[in-house]
């Protein structure tokens, strides 16, 4: 017996989108779900930034993850 495990709060929300027909992107490229989840949780670099393009009537069309890099604090 396998035990599926229950998505996250946002791979539930990224989910939705995809449903709903709007397609997902990190990093510049098609995604899914599943591969934003995981690039966000082993981030350690820095943090990933959404981005949700709308079209002219403000109709979110697409959601994009772009990483950001942290600046290292000097010492």
């Amino acid at each position: 017996m396998s035990k599926e495990k229950e998505p996250s709060p946002l791979g539930r929300e990224l989910e939705t989108y995809q449903t709903e027909g709007i397609p997902l992107w990190l990093n510049g490229k098609p995604s899914t779900p599943e591969e934003i989840v995981r690039a966000c949780m082993i981030e350690e670099e820095g943090t990933y930034m959404r981005d949700y393009v709308q079209n002219e009537r403000g109709k979110v069309e697409r959601l994009e993850f772009d990483l950001i890099k942290l600046k290292k604090e000097e010492t």
